[in-house]
């Protein structure tokens, strides 16, 4: 999936994390090891960042079952705290499936199995119409950076 510029999952985003998702059945999982500049406390991975791998997590999950949706509610728990330098492991997985809104769940775990954090969201499926206002029509993949500033351009210009 992942597109030009994300913060999570490009590969050549020299800012970004580099994350790398595969499948899991109807699920996702990756794996992610904070670096000292990933702090909130000191030696403690921002709680902010675990919340943003859950969510790639959840946008792999939905881009899998053929949509668009954005993630309208997000309930976290954080459970135990990740160190700098812990290997963890997001899984996110599909809870249930309705027309508009998709229910789904994120899962970060410590190398030990211990559950560090994890999260219940609602994934809005957006309409042709939101698409379009939003310049995301005829994903078949997420679009690159250069190719959304083209659309917003264009836009403009109309």
């Amino acid at each position: 999936m992942g597109f030009e510029g994300c913060f999570a999952c490009d590969q050549h985003n020299p800012k970004g994390l580099g994350m790398r998702f595969e499948r899991a059945g109807e699920g996702v999982r990756a794996e992610f090891c904070p670096e000292k500049w990933h702090v909130g406390w000191p030696g403690i991975q921002h709680g902010g960042l675990t919340c943003t791998i859950m969510d790639e997590a959840l946008g792999y999950v939905v881009h899998h079952l053929g949509v668009v949706a954005l993630t309208g509610e997000m309930h976290v728990s954080f459970l135990a705290p990740i160190r700098v330098g812990e290997w963890v492991t997001v899984e996110a997985y599909p809870v249930r499936k309705r027309r508009r809104i998709i229910d789904v769940e994120a899962v970060v775990c410590g190398k030990d199995g211990q559950i560090k954090a994890k999260c219940q969201a609602k994934m809005l499926v957006l309409s042709d119409a939101q698409k379009e206002e939003m310049g995301l029509t005829g994903l078949k993949e997420r679009p690159t950076g250069s190719q959304l500033a083209e659309k917003s351009a264009g836009a403009e210009r109309s």
